[in-house]
C-alpha cells in the first residue's frame, strides 16, 4: 500500500564491468524479459552516456530484434539522426508496424514542433491515435518508483543538501549516513522532503533497521513543523495515524479528533509543482534525468499512505460502529477524499476517490456514491487514454524529461488531454 522507490540505475551500466553476458538467442527475442535489453532500454530512457556501447552489442546480432531496432530508432531520433531512423525501422520485422510509423511521423514532426511532447501527440493525434498497450516491442513503462541513476556514485559529488534529497532514493544504501541522516531531519525544514523520506521509510517495513531508527525522528519532526495547529490535513494526520495498526478500528474518541482535522481547508502545502521544482533544480547537474528524479520525489512526498492507511482502518471499523456512526465515518472519509480531489496528481485523486466512494457506502447516501463511482471511472478512462499512447513506454530522454513539469504542475490535464478532453499542456 506504500510505494517503494525501487533502484534501476545499475542496469544501464552492468555491462561496462562485463557483468552480463552478450544478449542470448532465444526463441522470442521480441520478448522484453532479457535484462540486457531492458538495461539499453533504462539507459534510452536516462540518456545515460552508455547507451551507445549498449546498442552496439544488442544491434550486432545478424538479425537484432524488433526491440533492439526500435531502441535503435529511439536512439538516433533523439540525436537528430533521420536517415538512422529510417534506416532502423525498414528492417524485416519491424518495417510498418505501429510503432514504427509513428516514429517515422513523430521524425518529420519534432524539428518543425514546439517541443518534444506536442510533438509525440501531435503525431499520434494525425494517426488516429493507435493503441500500443498491447505493443511487443516497446519497453514496460517507465514507471514513478524507479531510479535511473546510480545514487551510491553520485553521493561523494554531491552537496550536503542535494545529499539529503538523495536519501529516499536510495534508502536501502544509507545504513552507514544513519547519523547524519538523523542530523538533518532534526534541522530540517522542508515538510514534502520530511514527507517523502517517511513514505520510503514506511515502505522498508516495521522490522528494517532503518525504518525503526529513522521514522520516529521523522514525524516528531513534522510534528515541530506542524506545531499545536496544523495549517495542512497532510501534517494533521501524520500523528492522528502514527502508531496506531492499518488493521485497528477507530475509536469514537479519534472520530472527534478527525472531525476537527477534515475543516483544514487543504491537503498540502507546497504544492507538487513548487517542491518538484526544488528537487529538479537540486538534481540538474548531479543525477541523469533529474526531471524524472525530481517527479519522483513529488510523488512520494504526496504521502499516499496516509490515505491508504485511513481506509484500512475505516474498513475495519465498519463492523464495529453503532447507531449512527457509521455515517458520521463516512462523512469525514468524504471530506478527506475531497480535499485529496483537489490536488492536480493521479495518486491524490484516485486514493481521494476511493475514500469517497467508501464514505458513500457508509452514509448510504445514493448520490453521492453514485458521483463519486462516477468520477473514479472517469478518472480511470484518462489513464487508459495515456496507456493507449503507451506514452511513459517511448525509451526517448528528451519526450520523458519533458513530461515532468506539466504532470507536475496538474496531472489531471494531463491526461484529460489524451482522453480527447482538452489541450495538453
Amino acid at each position: 500500500m506504500v510505494p517503494v522507490i525501487a533502484g534501476g540505475g545499475w542496469a544501464a551500466t552492468e555491462w561496462l564491468d562485463g557483468r552480463w553476458d552478450s544478449p542470448k538467442q532465444e526463441s522470442d527475442e521480441e520478448a522484453w524479459a532479457d535484462s540486457f535489453t531492458y538495461g539499453v532500454a533504462l539507459a534510452c530512457f536516462s540518456n545515460n552516456p552508455l547507451v551507445e556501447s549498449g546498442l552496439g552489442s544488442l544491434l550486432q546480432s545478424s538479425m537484432p530484434s524488433r526491440p533492439a531496432r526500435l531502441l535503435g530508432a529511439c536512439r538516433a531520433l533523439e540525436t537528430g539522426n533521420g536517415n538512422r531512423v529510417r534506416w532502423h525501422l525498414a528492417a524485416p520485422g519491424i518495417r510498418d508496424t505501429p510503432e514504427a510509423r509513428l516514429l517515422l511521423e513523430l521524425a518529420e514532426r519534432r524539428p518543425h514542433a514546439p517541443d518534444w511532447r506536442h510533438a509525440f501527440f501531435d503525431t499520434w493525434q494525425a494517426l488516429g491515435r493507435p493503441d500500443f498497450r498491447k505493443s511487443t516491442i516497446l519497453p514496460q513503462p517507465l514507471g514513478m518508483n524507479l531510479v535511473l541513476d546510480d545514487i551510491e556514485a553520485r553521493w561523494e559529488t554531491a552537496t550536503e543538501a542535494q545529499r539529503f534529497a538523495l536519501v529516499p532514493l536510495h534508502l536501502s544504501g544509507m545504513e552507514p549516513h544513519q547519523e547524519w541522516i538523523l542530523e538533518q531531519v532534526r534541522a530540517s525544514s522542508s515538510v514534502p522532503l520530511l514527507m517523502a523520506l517517511r513514505e520510503q521509510l514506511l515502505g522498508l517495513g516495521a522490522e528494517a533497521p532503518l525504518h525503526q531508527r529513522l521514522l520516529p525522528p521523522v514525524e516528531e519532526r513534522l510534528g515541530q513543523l506542524a506545531g499545536p495547529s496544523p495549517q495542512t490535513l497532510q501534517l494533521a494526520l501524520v500523528p492522528f495515524l502514527a502508531g496506531s495498526a492499518f488493521n485497528t478500528p477507530l475509536e469514537r474518541r479519534e472520530l472527534e479528533t478527525l472531525e476537527k482535522l477534515v475543516t483544514l481547508p487543504e491537503w498540502k502545502q507546497p504544492s507538487s509543482e513548487t517542491f518538484f521544482l526544488e528537487m529538479r533544480t537540486l538534481f540538474d547537474g548531479l543525477l541523469l534525468a533529474p526531471g524524472h528524479h525530481a517527479l519522483l520525489m513529488a510523488s512520494s512526498a504526496q504521502s499516499e499512505s496516509l490515505g491508504a492507511w485511513l481506509m484500512s482502518r475505516a474498513k475495519v471499523s465498519k463492523a464495529h460502529l453503532t447507531g449512527t456512526d457509521p455515517q458520521w465515518l463516512g462523512k469525514l472519509l468524504w471530506e478527506v477524499g475531497a480535499r485529496l480531489r483537489e490536488q492536480g496528481s493521479n495518486l491524490e485523486m484516485d486514493t481521494g476517490l476511493k475514500l469517497q466512494v467508501f464514505g458513500s457506502e457508509l452514509t448510504g447516501h445514493s448520490p453521492t456514491r453514485e458521483q463519486s463511482i462516477g468520477a473514479w471511472m472517469e478518472l480511470g478512462q484518462w489513464e487508459d487514454a495515456v496507456k493507449q499512447a503507451a506514452f511513459y513506454r517511448w525509451p526517448l530522454a528528451s519526450l520523458q524529461e519533458e513530461s515532468c513539469a506539466p504532470r507536475a504542475r496538474d496531472e489531471r490535464l494531463w491526461m484529460k488531454a489524451f482522453a480527447g478532453r482538452g489541450a495538453l499542456p
